[in-house]
């Protein structure tokens, strides 16, 4: 199907333009096959030879009706398919298909240009050695050649090469009748030119300039590539309905040249402008996602400074109160809740510790770390969130894994912010987390912290499953991001924690919806609809001969 497309767009084009023709060939004020020709060329390189020479000889005999020998059409057309070929498999080497750059359309049209003038040198040859020309006329036929050739390149080849990657058209009211007002000074325009009013000297010429420039500047390079050939197609049609004389062919094409590449080479400006004002917003963005880090990061450092004096002081006096409680042998209720006092002040203490430690990024003595028992604190300490959530946490552990390189406190700090995020997003929103669901709901409503052997050799897998709704599309494009959140009252950086302790850790962190296996490897299955974030750790040194935890 895509042949007799080419075949088609290739023999109407020939058509359409065989106009002030030198000498009945296919040397006209603008050749449009040549800008198909080179574009199908820089898209198949020189694999678009054979169906160059076939479009080429099909519009000679179609369209022209063969003015030469079929020998001499044969040899001259083989010319420039070949050199079309090469320099279409030359530039799709440098250039980027899709015309991202303006580096891409000056050699687009620097190589064009050689190519045009190696080509029309064969070709006029051959049809001056036919006598179909006198070899005094060769500059000038050379000329005429060149020029038309440019022409049809530069408006109709970015045109070709930028198809697959125009936006949809959407029609919109304001859209149209801003297309229908440039068409109109388009048309005003050429009838200033050419019509009633106009001097036989084409003095106004340059009005055409005023459009064209206002539709590049305000689209970019797609639409200087519509507003170019809308221009042109207009040029040509107004020199036919005002009967310019061909001798003054030569004149109008430097002058439609000069528009051409003019209007190429603006919207090519324009829109590199553009990209590179995207891209500075996107790093400003960076920066300033860099910035708060920073202060939080500092904030965090200060917060663990003063914390540090009073926590102290809380140790000492809930240590004091437990000595106390059993010298006078108080209530074994009282001395229980004073042990656990003690426990948690202890861990918080060691929590700022780590704290300051990471915000510092000093090293860190990494001692052996069983799974299991990290695991098992995590739930111990998930437990209060669980009974806020009305959810149900479980373990699903892999035998026999060996012992893990880690921080026991910064591990239990990513897997508890793992969990937490698990069970907000299973708590309905409006919803109080402490309603107590039933228990058909209570089911529906599981987490799961699982390992495994991971995939990668020398590291566990360690993650979170939930039955949650997943993750949605938009938050799935920004997971890691910092500052980003769904939640009302959530500040975006739990994930980004997450990621910075595992990655400082030396492993990886990755996160997927819907159920599998719960690890690298491991035979758990989530439920579907739910979410799954999984990381992984270094083995422990000591363990990578086979010893296991």
């Amino acid at each position: 199907m895509f042949i007799p497309a080419y075949l088609a767009a290739h023999m109407f084009l020939d058509w359409i333009s065989f106009i002030h023709a030198v000498s009945s060939i296919n040397i006209t004020p603008w050749n449009p096959p040549a800008g198909l020709m080179m574009g199908l060329s820089v898209l198949l390189g020189v694999r678009a030879v054979p169906l160059v020479w076939l479009g080429l000889t099909a519009a000679d005999i179609v369209v022209r009706d063969l003015p030469v020998t079929l020998g001499t059409a044969l040899l001259a057309n083989g010319i420039v398919a070949l050199g079309y070929g090469a320099a279409g498999g030359m530039l799709r080497k440098v250039i980027d298909p899709g015309l991202s750059s303006l580096r891409d359309i000056v050699l687009l049209l620097g190589c064009s240009a050689a190519a045009a003038l190696v080509i029309g040198l064969g070709f006029i040859a051959v049809h001056t050695a036919a006598g179909l020309f006198e070899w005094a006329r060769f500059p000038e036929v050379l000329l005429r050649f060149w020029t038309g050739e440019i022409i049809g390149i530069a408006v109709l080849t970015p045109m070709v090469l930028m198809a697959r990657r125009m936006p949809a058209l959407r029609w919109s009211w304001g859209g149209a009748a801003e297309i229908l007002a440039q068409g109109a000074l388009i048309g005003f325009t050429l009838w200033l030119d050419f019509g009633p009013l106009a001097s036989s000297q084409y003095e106004h010429f340059y009005l055409l300039f005023l459009p064209a420039i206002a539709v590049a500047v305000r689209h970019g390079l797609g639409g200087a590539v519509l507003a170019s050939a809308a221009t042109q197609a207009g040029l040509i049609a107004a020199i036919e309905v005002a009967g310019v004389d061909t001798a003054r062919m030569a004149h109008f094409q430097l002058l439609m040249l000069t528009l051409a590449i003019t209007i190429l080479l603006l919207g090519a400006v324009v829109s590199e402008r553009r990209r590179v004002e995207d891209r500075l917003r996107v790093r400003q963005s960076d920066l300033a996602h860099a910035s708060r880090l920073i202060e939080a990061g500092e904030m965090a450092a200060a917060l663990a400074h003063e914390l540090n004096q009073p926590l102290a002081a809380t140790m000492g006096y809930a240590r004091a109160a437990r000595k106390i409680a059993r010298l006078e042998e108080a209530s074994p209720r009282l001395t229980e809740i004073l042990d656990k006092t003690v426990t948690q002040a202890e861990r918080a203490d060691r929590v700022i510790r780590s704290l300051r430690d990471f915000v510092r990024k000093g090293a860190r003595d990494r001692a052996p770390l069983p799974v299991a028992t990290l695991i098992a604190d995590c739930l111990t300490l998930a437990g209060p969130l669980a009974s806020r959530h009305a959810v149900e946490i479980a373990a699903e552990i892999a035998p026999a894994l060996p012992a893990i390189a880690g921080d026991a406190v910064q591990l239990q700090q990513a897997i508890l912010n793992l969990v937490r995020n698990a069970a907000e997003a299973m708590t309905p929103d409006g919803a109080r987390p402490e309603e107590q669901p039933d228990r058909e709901q209570m089911g529906r409503r599981r987490i799961v912290i699982f390992a495994s052997q991971a995939a990668q050799p020398g590291f566990v897998a360690i993650g979170v499953r939930d039955t949650g709704p997943g993750l949605a599309e938009v938050v799935e494009r920004n997971l890691f991001a910092p500052f980003v959140t769904t939640k009302p009252t959530g500040m975006g950086l739990g994930l980004s924690i997450v990621r910075t302790i595992v990655d400082s850790h030396g492993g990886t962190l990755t996160a997927r919806s819907g159920g599998g296996s719960g690890g690298g490897g491991g035979a758990a299955t989530g439920a579907e609809g739910g979410t799954v974030f999984q990381f992984t750790i270094p083995v422990h040194a000591k363990d990578r001969e086979g010893e296991t935890a």
